[in-house]
């Protein structure tokens, strides 16, 4: 596979999504509307059904046709499909729709589109239970060490350029931060600390904000904490190692990266953001850290973002290991169960666990599951049942309470 075929790839995953979506809809439609959900089906999608060849049945276009199968989560969405999926797999279906529209009209893709295209069809695949999921993940991680390779710089060139003298004075401004961290271009890093409400409270002044840097630092933090957790632990299992990786990445530890190089002071923002505490907010914080990142990678490299940002992984394992005696102190024999309590306690809303399969066979399946507190995500965690699953998750999430020196 090349970085040029990003067509085919993309071709490929709607293929996967489309084989392993159509049951899942033929179920989920079945129970809704039984022995009458063809007729269903024809109905929602007269339309698009007239396009279809005379000869092919509406259950074999339907089989074929990942579009249809996706129009048809769409159209059936409030009677059907919102009592058992949450909104964010509405939007991934709308986007998917016109994605598969682009496809087919043989529209060319950038890379970080293919990479964010992906991820969103493995969203879908883990949410449906699809045990091909491991194929387009193992695309999206190959469309990742592509880049890595190539540093697709000449394929995403960035809006955001300066004079000479522009260059200067941004180096003198920003002269503490690359110290810390070494950039050839400036200009660059000037752009990841652009927030998108400076840019809309100063349109005249730049042209471009840091959510396009943001998305690709993302990616890259994900791939190179899995990265380096593979080296470091050789021996550790698969649940452990996304339980860490998690703690890397998160937004909270994202934030407190971002606070050691005291991005706050450097990031660009509005008025109004700046009375609400945007220099202290941990989601912009991490937002802008992530944006940095993927900045550096465009500026230098795979390999100089992987010299930087691993030191500070092993930094940030150290405290981790350095307060597990603590939290073996806690003696947690219920997880779960202290959890709900510390967060009732404080009154706010019941915790809630998002368990879904995530590989493994019929025999030994694996499950990740996720533990939300007002739409808000406090811990992951992976195991061989969901019951496993969530107390990980728990755990996790207790963890991190923990870290933060809040029980």
């Amino acid at each position: 596979m090349t970085i040029h075929n990003k067509h085919e790839i993309i071709g490929k995953a709607l293929n996967i999504l489309s084989k392993n979506l159509y049951p899942y809809i033929e179920d989920v439609i079945k129970e809704f509307h039984q022995d009458n959900w063809l007729k269903v089906v024809q109905e929602t999608l007269k339309d698009e059904i007239r396009q279809v060849k005379k000869k092919k049945s509406i259950e074999k276009a339907l089989i074929e046709d990942v579009s249809l199968q996706l129009k048809l989560i769409k159209k059936q969405w409030d009677k059907v499909f919102k009592i058992k999926l949450d909104k964010a797999f509405f939007l991934i279906v709308e986007e998917l729709i016109e994605v598969r529209n682009d496809w087919a009209h043989g529209s060319q893709f950038s890379v970080d589109d293919t990479y964010r295209y992906l991820d969103n069809i493995t969203r879908i695949l883990k949410i449906i239970n699809a045990e091909e999921v491991k194929e387009v993940e193992k695309e999206k991680q190959e469309v990742l060490r592509l880049l890595s390779q190539q540093q697709f710089r000449g394929e995403t060139p960035h809006s955001y350029s300066v004079s000479e003298e522009e260059e200067r004075q941004i180096r003198e401004q920003l002269n503490e931060l690359l110290e810390k961290i070494s950039f050839q271009d400036a200009s660059l890093l000037q752009l990841a600390l652009i927030h998108r409400t400076y840019l809309y409270e100063n349109p005249t002044e730049v042209s471009e904000d840091n959510n396009r840097l943001e998305f690709l630092g993302d990616a890259l933090l994900n791939f190179l904490s899995g990265e380096y957790l593979y080296r470091k632990y050789p021996k550790m299992k698969e649940g452990d190692m996304t339980q860490k990786r998690s703690s890397l990445v998160d937004n909270q530890q994202l934030a407190k990266f971002a606070i050691d190089l005291n991005l706050g002071q450097f990031i660009l923002l509005s008025k109004g953001e700046e009375l609400q505490g945007g220099r202290e907010n941990y989601s912009l914080l991490s937002d802008t850290f992530e944006a940095v990142i993927g900045a550096y990678y465009i500026d230098s490299g795979i390999e100089a973002v992987r010299n930087f940002i691993e030191p500070i992984f092993a930094k940030a394992l150290e405290k981790s290991v350095d307060l597990e005696p603590e939290n073996e102190s806690l003696n947690i024999e219920n997880p779960k169960g202290l959890f709900q309590e510390f967060i009732l306690k404080n009154g706010t809303d019941v915790p809630r666990y998002k368990t879904e399969k995530c590989g493994g066979s019929d025999h030994e399946p694996s499950f990740i599951s996720r533990v939300f507190v007002a739409n808000r995500l406090y811990g992951e965690g992976q195991g061989g049942s969901k019951k496993e699953a969530e107390k990980r998750a728990a755990e996790n999430a207790l963890s991190k309470l923990r870290q933060r020196r809040l029980i």
